[in-house]
């Protein structure tokens, strides 16, 4: 019996286990690696929009000419507070009064990732909210050049995919309120407002874009 015990106690020597401070120090780590707070702020998304150009080039028959860019800030893998800029040049007549303007605009709002959260994948199913302003120096006939800003509001529908790494492709469906609908005493409306199209109290929107996320 004394040669067994003394035979388990030699095989037990060769096995290290550690103070109790160590196993307890382990579980703390594993503890706050597990506790460790997801980070806020998750990285900005620059795109640039390819379709608004092409369809006032053809609605227009080049007589509109357009360009957009837009920045979105990715936070907590759901809220996307996005910044959209763009300009405008406009030769038309949709009506009977000929239209001659140029100016830029801006929109601002947020937008939510539908999806489940996922920390290595930026796409994403969006819907949002826009707040926009135009602001544009326009010619009428017999009317002569005058300036005049607008403002509407926004419900936008999209998806956004990541392609390769930062690069990213995505379009949004836009439907626009028009809140300055009524013209003041002895003014006359432009036709055309830029990052909103031909002047109406409701209109349709499509971007699709390229993105990089960095």
């Amino acid at each position: 019996m004394l040669l067994a015990c003394a035979s388990i106690a030699w095989a037990d020597d060769t096995i290290v286990v550690p103070p109790s401070d160590s196993i307890e120090t382990v579980a703390l780590v594993r503890r706050d690696s597990a506790q460790k707070p997801e980070p806020i702020y998750q990285g900005t998304i620059l795109k640039l929009d390819l379709a608004s150009t092409v369809i006032d080039l053809v609605k227009g028959k080049g007589e509109i000419q357009t360009f957009e860019i837009a920045a979105s800030c990715r936070l907590k893998q759901r809220y996307y507070p996005t910044l959209e800029l763009g300009g405008a040049n406009a030769v038309c007549q949709p009506d009977s009064v000929l239209h001659r303007g140029a100016g830029g605009f801006f929109r601002a709002g947020v937008d939510l990732n539908a999806f489940r959260r996922h920390p290595e994948s930026l796409s994403a199913a969006l819907v949002g909210l826009r707040l926009g302003c135009g602001m544009q120096s326009f010619e009428l006939p017999a009317y002569g050049r005058h300036f005049k800003a607008d403002c509407w509001g926004e419900v936008v529908l999209g998806c956004q995919v990541q392609v390769y790494k930062g690069f990213m492709m995505g379009w949004n469906v836009r439907y626009r309120i028009l809140f300055t609908r009524k013209a003041g005493e002895d003014e006359q409306l432009p036709r055309y407002i830029p990052g909103f199209g031909i002047r109406d109290d409701s209109a349709w929107g499509f971007n699709y874009y390229l993105g990089w996320h960095f």
